[in-house]
């Protein structure tokens, strides 16, 4: 029921921008805001268009195109007719905040927000603050960060809260973890929305160097684009390895949890999730991700001892390997690192922002 009024959020379309602007959503719809989600066409993967917890609305901007000219061309087109139609709906629906996740399909939207005097909130997940929320820091009431430290955040302005949490995620928090020993091994990888392409090809080589009796108690869950899926999965069958290869799993949490060791990259929603379940983590960031933001999430999350970060570069395959073995045959370690991944979580994100946007507005009823 709609008791405290509208909100808008909107998002980027890309899982590290969705998903915590889904949770984000949910706690809101669940103490009483209706809440709507504009969101670029890539999103609708991660959407439930059936929600009862939200309303979406397609930004129609474009995220990939052939060359740096022709996106600029449509975007120049793109982001005008967007803005209108924002701006319409926004005067109409009378929002009484707007929070931005990221994301060009968010430019349009915040741009009325500010047109349209609407109070602007930013939601940051990375290390690195993103140019669109760069942009519109200094319009901004307050910028809600997962880390401390994030690069070009105005310290009057942040706030460190967490990255919002989905449910399902924060269900598996702190779940008992079984250490690497002479018994059946789960692994767990992650390419993420952007980069499966690499891992698919260092991880199976990766595991090839592992000895025979290792490899026969390996099960891999491994997220691997369409065109990569037969390919991997022979690879594994050829070693005895249980492989169970897909585009996306709808229960990764249930993997994460399950999980002896994960393999990922370094996208901050993958990070998030690992931290409210606290798995040990091999790390290989996105080399060409924007503003190198995932190596500083990488390097932020690892901070003592959470994780192992290695770079993309000639010997990664080498070193894969060889901190496969240290993890497996060491359980002290692995469990070392399980437990300093649990002290980076923030399951409390969501309910976090939420009270400071009350605070902001002067509710006298809080609902936290």
């Amino acid at each position: 029921m709609n008791t405290k009024g509208v909100c808008v959020l909107s998002t980027g379309g890309t899982g590290g921008h969705v998903l915590p602007c889904i949770a984000l959503a949910t706690e809101l719809n669940d103490i009483g805001w209706e809440v709507i989600i504009f969101s670029d066409v890539r999103g609708l993967q991660y959407l439930d268009q059936n929600s009862n917890a939200y309303s979406i609305v397609l930004v129609n901007i474009s995220s990939e195109t052939a060359s740096l000219r022709k996106k600029c061309i449509e975007l120049s087109h793109q982001i005008p007719l967007a803005a209108l139609r924002a701006g319409r709906i926004i005067a109409r629906k009378k929002p009484k905040f707007v929070v931005g996740f990221g994301g060009v399909s968010t430019f349009p939207i915040l741009l009325m927000s500010i047109l349209l005097r609407v109070p602007l909130f930013i939601q940051e997940q990375n290390a690195v603050l993103g140019r669109v929320n760069r942009l519109f820091q200094r319009f901004s009431s307050k910028v809600f960060c997962h880390f401390s430290n994030t690069l070009f955040l105005d310290p009057k302005k942040s706030l460190t809260t967490g990255n919002p949490i989905r449910n399902k995620v924060l269900k598996k928090s702190n779940s008992q973890y079984l250490d690497p020993g002479p018994w059946p091994i789960t692994l767990l990888v992650l390419g993420g929305s952007q980069g499966a392409v690499l891992l698919s090809e260092v991880v199976p080589s990766s595991i090839a160097a592992l000895s025979k009796k290792t490899q026969e108690r390996l099960t891999i869950f491994h997220q691997a684009r369409k065109d990569d899926i037969e390919r991997v999965l022979t690879v594994y069958g050829n070693m005895g390895i249980r492989g169970y290869v897909q585009p996306f799993f709808e229960d990764v949490e249930r993997l994460i949890s399950e999980a002896q060791i994960i393999i990922c990259r370094a996208g901050s929603s993958t990070l998030a999730d690992i931290s409210i379940v606290g798995r040990p983590a091999i790390l290989i960031p996105l080399k060409h991700a924007k503003d190198d933001h995932q190596l500083s999430n990488a390097r932020m999350f690892a901070h003592g001892g959470a994780a192992i970060v290695l770079e993309e570069g000639p010997n990664l395959t080498e070193e894969l390997s060889k901190n496969l073995r240290l993890i497996l045959k060491s359980p002290s370690k692995a469990r070392a690192m399980a437990n300093q991944v649990l002290g980076q979580g923030k399951p409390n994100a969501s309910k976090n922002i939420i009270s400071a946007i009350e605070a902001h507005f002067g509710e006298k009823n809080a609902s936290y």
